[in-house]
C-alpha cells in the first residue's frame, strides 16, 4: 500500500517537472489560443430613406421576421387585413377547428402612424381590441383572446432590423407582447440608420426628455420572441410574438 501511493507520489511529482521545464508540452501560448479579433465599431446603414427602409427589411428577415414595403399608401388597411386572415387560415389549417372571430389587439387608432385603419378592418369584420385597464378581468379575457397585435412604432434602426416601441396611455405594450403575432406599421421616415442616429435626432429637436418622461418605457424589439436551452435549440415564440410582419410605407405620400 505504502509502495503504491509512493509510487504515484513519484508519478505526479515527475509530471510536475516535466511541465515547468517544456511548458509547451501541456499549455498553449495564449498566442495560440486567444479569439480572432472582433471589431467593435457600431453597425452602420447607409443611403436616402428607400435605401434605409430595404436595409430595415433585409435585417429583420435575417432574424425570422417578415415584411412588405407597400408603395400606395390607400393599400396598407388592404394588406394588413391580407396578412392577419393569411394567418388565420393557416393557424385554422393546423389545428382543425372552425375559423375563429377576427380580433387584433390594438393601440388607440390616433395613436397608430395610420388612424383611419380601424374603420376598414371593421368593415372586413375584424374586431379592434384596446385594453382600458388589463387590472380588469373581462379587459384581460378579451386582450388575451386576441392573435394578433398591431401597433405603431416609435422609430427603427435600419442597420439591424429593430422597432422601438414607446408605451403609454393608448399605446398599450400588451398588443405586442400577448398575442401569437405581431403586426408593425413602419412609416419609411421613422426608420433610421442607427440607434445613435435616432438619439442624436431627438437631442437636437428637444425631444429626448419628452419621450423618456411621457413613456412607461422603451421596448427595443428585433423580430419574433427568442429563446435558445442549453444545447442551443432555438425556439420562436416563448416570452412574447412567434411572427413579427413590418408593413413598410411612405407616410408622405398618397
Amino acid at each position: 500500500m505504502a509502495s503504491s501511493m509512493a509510487d504515484a507520489r513519484t508519478e505526479i511529482l515527475d509530471r510536475l517537472r516535466r511541465v515547468v521545464d517544456e511548458p509547451g508540452r501541456m499549455f498553449r501560448s495564449y498566442e495560440e489560443v486567444r479569439r480572432p479579433e472582433v471589431p467593435m465599431h457600431v453597425t452602420l446603414a447607409e443611403g436616402d430613406s428607400l435605401a434605409l427602409a430595404k436595409r430595415f427589411a433585409s435585417e429583420l428577415e435575417a432574424v425570422k421576421g417578415s415584411y412588405e414595403i407597400v408603395d400606395d399608401l390607400s393599400d396598407v388597411p388592404a394588406r394588413v387585413i391580407e396578412q392577419i386572415r393569411s394567418w388565420e387560415s393557416e393557424s385554422d389549417a393546423m389545428d382543425g377547428k372552425d375559423p375563429r372571430p377576427l380580433q387584433v389587439l390594438g393601440w388607440d387608432p390616433g395613436k397608430l402612424p395610420l388612424p383611419g385603419i380601424r374603420k376598414p378592418l371593421a368593415e372586413a369584420g375584424i374586431e379592434w381590441v384596446v385594453p382600458d385597464d388589463l387590472l380588469d378581468d373581462e379587459d384581460r379575457q378579451r386582450a388575451a383572446a386576441a392573435a394578433t397585435g398591431l401597433t405603431g412604432v416609435e422609430a427603427a434602426f435600419a442597420s439591424t432590423g429593430t422597432i422601438v416601441l414607446a408605451p403609454a396611455e393608448g399605446k398599450s405594450r400588451a398588443a405586442s407582447l400577448l398575442p401569437y403575432r405581431h403586426i408593425v406599421l413602419v412609416p419609411i421616415a421613422a426608420i433610421h440608420p442607427t440607434i445613435e442616429s435616432w438619439l442624436a435626432s431627438l437631442r437636437s429637436s428637444g425631444q429626448l426628455a419628452d419621450l423618456v418622461r411621457d413613456s412607461a418605457q422603451l421596448a427595443f424589439i428585433t423580430g419574433p420572441s427568442k429563446s435558445a436551452d442549453i444545447e442551443l435549440n432555438l425556439t420562436l415564440g416563448v416570452h412574447g410574438p412567434k411572427q413579427v410582419h413590418a408593413v413598410l410605407f411612405d407616410s408622405q405620400r398618397p
